[in-house]
């Protein structure tokens, strides 16, 4: 990289600019806008102004900063002067090729407490899961999975139709298949509306993500406790609302909490403890009737189990870096990425350049003219009184209205809403949670093991990619299944149809596992800028979970009236209709994105430029590569760094800059 020390600052694009209008795709670091000769100052600056010195000293600040401006650049300057440390080499080597076994004391123990608090939200789940309609005589012969939600419809007074194909309601209970139905999807309902949106109150009042996780676990315990002393339909109605707003509270919390304490290159691979954890809570939960065979309270209040283990474990570990530098506490923050990172060279790194991103982050939510000209092609070093106005006047309802106001906000708003929809289209749920529901039509008996469904994980490639292939792999097993149903008449069952139905639902839960299963709570709790993470989360879990209910509450009445292969060829359709979705409006998070930060330049460009890329560059190389085998082309990126010629200061930089400022400001009228 070129020294900086003589470069105007007109020569970049203006930091509002590439954070709303961002068509060219520039991504870019902030530090680099400040000259080297400077840079000391400014650090110093920060370092003075915020009482550091108890925790750092100057120097490695310093240092820290310059690594986060140009690793290679420092690595060289540090090795021709000596200075950089065997450990300081050893621990900048080993961040490069580290796993998660590797890592630090301090993740293994969040990614420890991250892990429990997935098995709570998904050991719930199959006490939620729908009955398949069967008579009191014959639930020995059912699966276990099952068995809780079989009986205490019949103890409390309600009267399910048996599972046949258009069987006629109970004489004098034509609606308890829908207070049955309600009773379950309750959770999800409550999550949506109620439970996801206490995420950004719970992290404010309860200080930090810490907090939040303990009061969405107390939520759970509470109504696991009360589950097992119902007697009526009504009272664990009431129970299950409160589980579900445990439940919504923890989806959106605890993936934001992974995401921001996880090294870059590892935060895929950490963020699929969600989804593997709440895969391990369903199986628990599932093998829970065989434990105890006798008394369905224990059975679907057993999650207290795992909710008091997290009650216990949340406040072993560290509170959220990115959180603590929000809310201007940086000697925390440091304390923390010191444990985190196991080395203050790589803490203050970090530190610098959250801090400095967060700074220019702050440009979305400036109100006047003035202040975003006075903050246009430099890093803003804001004076904490302004930072602190600009952040303090955005209240929960203000937060809540700037997810769609704000066009770098109302990209990521829409990305997360498509692939939280995705999941739910994908039809994934109709087995996972109707196990019992589907499968009574083709065997009278049989152990449904839905809900040890293995989530995979992720591996390093693109979200938006995985989510894709994904999507696409489904859509053939989705019909195979579906017509794998008729290879016995209605209401009848052969070995041929058992067979058929389990291997192409096996294929199809290898295809879900690695993207649809992965990619949407990840995807989701990265994407959102640091201001507006929390109810930019809180928003996505609502849609997953009000996609979640809607289908706890219509599918069972939906496949008595037309039979399953009508309804896995309609998912079918829904799946191949998020395929297309996705495609066209879900940003990708290539892998040489890697950090948080680097977001609010990806979701800078608009909606339109990203459509118009994926119709005219991306699907005609795609023709060309694939389908002509023309090779040799290659497919111009959206996304890109700053270049080295950008950072220089001569003269046909100037003009070059000037022309793509002028070309760029075409777009921003009507961005989307």
């Amino acid at each position: 990289m070129g020294h900086q020390s003589r470069q105007s600052p007109t020569n970049r694009l203006p930091f509002q600019q590439l954070l709303q209008h961002n068509d060219l795709g520039i991504i870019e670091n902030p530090l680099r806008r400040i000259p080297e000769d400077d840079l000391n100052t400014y650090i110093e600056s920060f370092h003075g102004d915020n009482n550091l010195g108890k925790v750092v000293d100057i120097a490695t600040l310093v240092r820290g900063a310059r690594l986060a401006r140009d690793e290679e650049a420092f690595v060289a300057q540090q090795l021709v002067e000596e200075s950089l440390t065997e450990v300081e080499q050893a621990a900048l080597d080993k961040e490069k090729r580290t796993s998660i076994w590797t890592e630090t004391r301090e993740i293994k123990i969040i990614l420890l407490i991250c892990c429990v608090g997935s098995v709570v939200q998904g050991w719930p789940r199959v006490q939620t899961v729908e009955a398949d309609f069967a008579d009191p005589k014959d639930l020995q012969t059912q699966g276990a999975i099952v068995a809780p939600n079989q009986r205490w419809p019949g103890e409390f007074g309600l009267k399910i139709p048996p599972n046949q194909l258009n069987a006629p309601e109970p004489k004098g209970h034509s609606g308890d298949i829908w207070l049955f139905s309600a009773t379950n999807a309750i959770v999800y309902f409550a999550a949506s509306s109620v439970g996801a949106f206490l995420c950004d109150p719970l992290t404010e009042i309860f200080v930090g993500r810490r907090g939040a996780i303990f009061v969405a676990a107390l939520f759970t315990f509470t109504a696991s406790i009360g589950e097992a002393f119902t007697h009526r339909w009504q009272t664990l109605f009431a129970c299950r609302f409160l589980l579900g707003i445990g439940m919504g509270a923890k989806s959106s919390v605890i993936p934001i909490y992974e995401s921001e304490v996880s090294l870059a290159r590892l935060r895929g691979q950490i963020l699929t403890s969600w989804q593997t954890g709440t895969a391990l809570g369903i199986a628990i939960s599932g093998a829970i009737p065989l434990i105890a065979t006798s008394g369905w309270q224990f059975q679907i209040s057993s999650s207290f189990i795992p909710a008091l283990a997290l009650l216990l474990l949340v406040y072993v570990g560290s509170e959220s870096p990115r959180w603590l530098i929000k809310k201007q506490r940086y000697d925390e923050a440091y304390i923390v990425l010191s444990r985190l990172r196991g080395n203050p060279l790589l803490a203050a790194r970090d530190l610098t350049f959250i801090w400095a991103q967060l700074q220019v982050e702050t440009t979305l939510f400036l109100r006047t003219d003035r202040d975003i000209i006075n903050l246009e092609n430099r890093i803003p070093y804001l004076d904490p009184q302004i930072y602190r106005r600009e952040i303090g006047l955005l209240g929960y309802g203000k937060r809540i209205t700037q997810l769609f106001t704000i066009p770098r906000a109302r990209r990521a708003t829409l990305a997360s809403f498509l692939v939280m929809t995705a999941q739910q289209m994908s039809g994934v749920n109709v087995f996972a949670f109707l196990a019992s529901t589907l499968f009574a039509h083709s065997a009278d008996t049989g152990d449904s093991d839905k809900g040890s469904l293995d989530k995979g994980s992720l591996r390093l490639m693109g979200r938006r990619w995985l989510l894709m292939l994904s999507l696409a792999a489904m859509f053939p097993l989705l019909l195979a299944t579906a017509f794998s149903f008729k290879a016995a008449p209605l209401n009848a069952t052969t070995p041929l149809q058992q067979g058929l139905v389990a291997t192409f639902l096996v294929l199809y839960t290898m295809a879900y596992s690695p993207g649809a299963g992965v990619v949407p709570f990840l995807y989701s709790s990265e994407i959102f800028p640091q201001v507006l993470r929390e109810v930019g989360m809180a928003w996505s879990s609502a849609v997953c979970w009000l996609g979640a209910g809607i289908l706890d509450l219509c599918v069972p009445a939906l496949i008595s009236k037309i039979h399953q292969t009508k309804v896995l060829c309609l998912f079918a359709g829904l799946d191949a209709l998020a395929l297309c979705l996705v495609w066209l409006f879900v940003p990708g998070t290539e892998r040489q994105i890697a950090t948080m930060e680097e977001m609010n330049y990806v979701f800078g460009v608009a909606t339109r430029r990203h459509m118009q890329y994926q119709v005219k560059e991306v699907a005609p190389w795609c023709y060309d590569h694939y389908i002509r085998r023309r090779r040799g082309v290659d497919l111009a990126p959206l996304y890109r760094y700053a270049s080295a010629k950008e950072e220089t200061n001569d003269d046909t930089d100037d003009s070059s800059t000037q022309d793509e400022q002028a070309n760029a400001g075409k777009h921003q009228d009507g961005a989307a």
